[in-house]
């Protein structure tokens, strides 16, 4: 059975598709369906850079004396700052109570726009402060970031 919760449609995966349907509208239930143009999920070298700048970030403001700053701190201060929050909902397994809470968004739900959007603030706010970030020559970031410029 496909996933329809990230499920690529494309004409040679139509069929797929209206099998999987067809397959869940037998069961009398109704769904919602929203349908968005596809974008690939992060990158891994998205993925390395954002957490060699949580690294760096956390060793400039500890040098400045911010000794709380370690780099999951960072991380948490910046994805607070630029990401913001998701309603995520949680079962007790042993009561079955759902609790709904707020949690910060995670890196893996963004696309690859996304990521650099969120990347180009984090430099941004770096830079801000006075510290500069190491943006390797070959990086795809630095890559889309000169796409943009041109």
């Amino acid at each position: 059975m496909i996933s329809v919760q990230d499920f690529c449609l494309h004409k040679s995966t139509l069929g797929q598709f209206t099998h999987y349907l067809f397959e869940l509208i037998s069961s009398g239930k109704r769904y919602r369906v929203k349908i968005s143009e596809w974008r690939d999920k992060r990158s891994l070298p998205q993925n390395s850079l954002q957490h060699m700048w949580y690294a760096e970030l956390s060793a400039y403001l500890i040098k400045r004396g911010k000794s709380f700053a370690s780099p999951e701190w960072v991380k948490d201060a910046m994805k607070h700052t630029y990401l913001g929050y998701e309603e995520r909902e949680m079962v007790d397994v042993v009561t079955g109570e759902k609790t709904v809470m707020l949690s910060l968004r995670h890196t893996a739900d963004l696309d690859t726009g996304e990521m650099h959007f969120y990347l180009t603030r984090v430099e941004g706010w770096a830079l801000n402060i006075g510290c500069r970030l190491t943006v390797p020559a070959d990086s795809e970031y630095n890559q889309l970031k000169n796409k943009q410029v041109a």
